[in-house]
């Protein structure tokens, strides 16, 4: 019986040992952005010296209900310039109530990180921080409709979406090119 606690106590004694990190590092995860990221299908990411805060769990609310089901696709960007304008079409967002998300265009999915609901000023305002801090956006709701499946978005001022607005639909999918009519 003696034998079988000591032999009890080693094997606990060993499973509870941890490599130790070398010191000076930490034993926090990171993401390595020295090399494309890739999944799955058309997906490839590319982070230029990115990093985004760990995903929060968000606040459950009507509003994160709406957020987090489907995509939220922008149909339309206003700015002034025709360029930037096309090439926010398609652009797409899949958010998840763990605080999660990932973004593209079209079929193609171009980063990932964490996004907020914030309540400023009794303004509602959405905060993406992305792999890519190209893409960290800052996003005021001003708007939706009553079928929860339309949204009017405006840049905040001192951000660079400032002066962009824009309407982002509900799809249950990616979008399509072709159900955009825009050619390849």
């Amino acid at each position: 019986m003696k034998k079988l606690s000591w032999s009890l106590f080693l094997i606990f004694g060993l499973l509870a040992c941890t490599d130790d990190a070398p010191t000076g590092s930490s034993n926090t995860e990171s993401v390595d952005t020295s090399a494309p990221a890739q999944s799955a299908g058309t997906d490839n990411i590319t982070a230029m010296n990115g990093a985004f805060e760990p995903p929060v769990a968000a606040e459950p609310s009507a509003m994160v209900n709406t957020l987090t089901t489907n995509f939220w696709v922008w149909e339309f960007y206003v700015v002034d310039d025709k360029a930037t304008r096309l090439a926010n079409k398609g652009r797409w967002f899949k958010m998840s109530a763990d605080g999660s998300y990932e973004t593209g265009r079209w079929q193609e999915k171009t980063g990932y990180g964490s996004w907020r609901l914030l309540e400023q000023d009794g303004k509602k305002i959405l905060q993406f921080d992305n792999i890519d801090d190209r893409q960290d956006e800052q996003w005021e709701i001003q708007g939706i409709n009553q079928e929860n499946d339309t949204m009017t978005w405006a840049g905040l001022s001192d951000t660079k979406t400032a002066g962009a607005i824009l309407k982002a639909i509900s799809l249950l999918t990616r979008p399509t090119r072709q159900q955009f009519g825009v050619a390849e």
